[in-house]
């Protein structure tokens, strides 16, 4: 088993999707993956919060309906585990990425910001507070892998290292 308390900065840590029919998101892939759900909405929101669960531990969210910020249509979104998410938005926008959503306080999970790098494509910074992030990972039912296809790939490759340190491969 892949269990986890918690990850490094720099490293993904969280998988959340946005629908605009959330409900019926949490039906199929509690279907598709076996997921257990617990409904996290804040009282008086009209957003959904779902927390998708394997064998009792965190695996993945699932929200919506789709908000202004959101992707023009459902999507998942990566969360990279920061120690700060406004000090890793200024490094975003310092590496030519941009701010899609500012940083907030998600409930008392965490802070975090949606940016995108220098191509468009969108990721989030995860400031643990509560949350630790995806508790378990690797195996069946679990995410187990991100992948960022860009037509930029010099571009990602630069502002990756810029923001997080990154190195690449080529394979």
């Amino acid at each position: 088993m892949s269990e986890r308390d918690g990850y490094q900065p720099g490293v993904p840590c969280w998988i959340a999707a946005v629908h605009d029919d959330p409900e019926a998101a949490v039906g199929f892939y509690t279907e598709l993956f076996g997921w257990e759900v617990e409904d996290v909405t804040q009282a008086g929101l009209t957003a959904r919060y779902f927390v998708c669960k394997l064998r009792g531990r965190d695996v993945a969210a699932v929200g919506g309906p789709l908000s202004e910020g959101a992707p023009p249509a459902p999507a998942w979104r990566t969360y990279i585990w920061v120690d700060s998410a406004d000090n890793t938005v200024a490094k975003v926008t310092d590496a030519g990425g941009s701010v899609v959503i500012e940083p907030f306080d998600l409930l008392d999970a965490s802070r975090i910001a949606i940016v995108a790098d220098t191509a468009g494509a969108e990721f989030g910074v995860w400031q643990p507070s509560a949350h630790k992030g995806a508790q378990l990972v690797n195996e069946s039912g679990a995410w187990a892998m991100s992948q960022l296809n860009t037509s930029n790939t010099e571009g990602a490759k630069a502002s990756y290292s810029a923001v997080f340190g990154w190195e690449t491969d080529t394979f």
